[in-house]
């Protein structure tokens, strides 16, 4: 589990479930460098579920299928780096919503960028306004919920920019919000407020940091910016 992921998904045990012992479901929960039950409330029943058995596994499942567990005996299903492996998402997100107690919470940290990494599949990457689709598809499906608050992650001193989805199906929202804490966070959707901030940061992180390295090589070497002439073989090393 690299740096941030750890790092947001703790903030949302903090914030959203306040550290009181619950219910927790973790799709995708094998123990690999690290695991949101690490963080989770003291007390908590906490489920890992994976596609194989492993660290951390409590249930085998079926990706896309149908998860083996009740309607709304969850009080929180999160799920860390693993939507951009399922072929199947918007089903998984679906059984998600469905096993979330009414008052729960839905929690999804996806990538919005970086290489390509099978588990077994690498199929997606998501942007900004994924959680307004899949907000859409569950009211489609007959369970309802409400997206809280969404935003693309700055990183730290990995390469991912983690793309964060929270839901609430009849839940209120926390009196602190995840973007409350992430100065730098991108593309930020809040429950109570209507516009999107920092609507200005239309390139992504790696599109800017390749824009800012490029400047500094015209500086220094008198490379050309992007939309100028192709530079000549003699001017990079």
């Amino acid at each position: 589990m690299h740096d941030t992921a750890m790092q947001i998904g703790s903030m949302f045990m903090r914030n959203y479930l306040s550290g009181r012992p619950g219910r927790l479901l973790d799709l995708g929960g094998m123990n690999v460098n690290g695991s949101l039950r690490s963080v989770a409330p003291e007390h908590s029943f906490y489920c890992g579920a994976d596609l194989s058995a492993g660290n951390g596994v409590d249930v085998v499942i079926e990706g896309g299928g149908a998860l083996p567990f009740s309607d709304g005996v969850f009080d929180a299903v999160v799920s860390s780096s693993c939507f951009e492996h399922d072929p199947l998402f918007w089903c998984t997100f679906a059984e998600m919503v469905r096993v979330t107690r009414p008052g729960g919470y839905v929690y999804i940290n996806t990538p919005s960028n970086g290489e390509v990494h099978r588990y077994p599949l690498d199929c997606w990457r998501f942007y900004p306004d994924s959680g307004v689709a899949l907000e859409l598809w569950a009211a489609r499906g007959g369970t309802p919920v409400r997206l809280i608050e969404s935003m693309i992650a700055p990183r730290r001193t990995d390469q991912w920019n983690d793309c964060i989805l929270v839901f609430g199906r009849e839940a209120s929202a926390p009196a602190q919000l995840i973007c409350d804490g992430l100065p730098g966070a991108m593309h930020v959707r809040r429950h109570d407020r209507k516009d999107v901030l920092a609507t200005e940061a239309k390139l992504t992180e790696d599109q800017r940091l390749l824009r800012q390295y490029r400047a500094r090589l015209t500086a220094i070497k008198g490379v050309p910016p992007f939309g100028r002439a192709k530079p000549t073989r003699d001017v990079l090393p």
